[in-house]
């Protein structure tokens, strides 16, 4: 059974008390859509300990549910045969002067909702580590990312500048060699203005 389930039947005991689950009919239902077998070893599975067994050891019994009217009728006039008797949170409101949450039922209804503010807590804080770990690995990668580009940047200012000497040098060894040094086939361009 469920978490959810086991906390409803420990608050439905808080609300009861002992001295009234021997009022208390647990029903099963859809006999009729289940083998008979299988609904049996369900049924055994409901009466553990840590499930209804707790209920029936105080005095809760168990009967089936058939979906007719006959079953129905019968349900309800086993439960009428029940002496009256007050329930632990009436006792409790009534006779004892508490607040709802000082009951048994109050406090098993805060202690659930306790634990699951804890865990609701643990989720964020796990989520939020979550957050800051994504943002610091993309920050890291935008910073190498950055880092490289820099790299890259500076490497190619390096090769632009080389090119540039390469020029000034091939110009300057030209201009000093004169022009009968010139390879073959070589033609220095210049460019000037005729005057009339």
């Amino acid at each position: 059974m469920e978490g959810s389930a086991m906390r409803n039947l420990r608050t439905f005991q808080c609300l009861c008390g002992h001295r009234v689950l021997e009022n208390v009919l647990l029903t099963t239902t859809q006999w009729s859509n289940v083998d008979p077998a299988e609904g049996q070893v369900c049924e055994d599975s409901l009466r553990d300990e840590g499930l209804w067994g707790t209920l029936i050891s105080r005095g809760a019994t168990i009967q089936r549910f058939h979906g007719t009217r006959k079953s129905g009728l019968e349900l309800i006039q086993k439960l009428m045969s029940n002496t009256p008797k007050p329930l632990h949170i009436q006792d409790q409101i009534c006779m004892q002067n508490m607040a709802l949450p000082e009951t048994d039922a109050g406090k098993s209804i805060n202690e659930g909702l306790a634990a699951r503010e804890r865990r609701l807590r643990q989720e964020l804080e796990t989520l939020e580590k979550q957050f800051r770990e994504a943002i610091e690995a993309k920050d890291a990668e935008m910073n190498r990312i950055r880092v490289a580009e820099q790299a890259s940047a500076r490497q190619l200012e390096k090769a632009r500048a080389k090119q540039r000497l390469l020029e000034v040098l091939h110009a300057a060894g030209i201009e000093r060699a004169g022009p009968s040094s010139q390879p073959a086939g070589y033609f220095r361009a210049t460019v000037g203005s005729s005057s009339s």
